[in-house]
């Protein structure tokens, strides 16, 4: 196997795995409502990468203003 197949391969597995990573995070995260999480799951899958990339900075930004939103209060 070519080098540079192997890392086709590497590549393809990690935006996988990163994919899956990003879904489930989106899927698990009390912030959003059922809708809104079809469809980030939709651009997450629609978009490979990119559509994953968005989503997670996005979902990572509204945890962090949730937790310094609520700092201090307990749950």
């Amino acid at each position: 196997m070519h080098r540079g197949s192997l890392f086709g391969i590497i590549l393809l597995v990690a935006t996988v795995l990163f994919q899956i990573f990003v879904t489930f995070r989106v899927t698990r995260t009390s912030l959003y409502d059922r809708a809104q999480k079809g469809a980030q799951t939709k651009l997450i899958w629609l978009l490979p990468m990119v559509g994953a990339a968005i989503v997670f900075s996005v979902l990572v930004s509204e945890e962090a203003h949730e937790r310094k939103d609520n700092g201090g209060q307990s749950s």
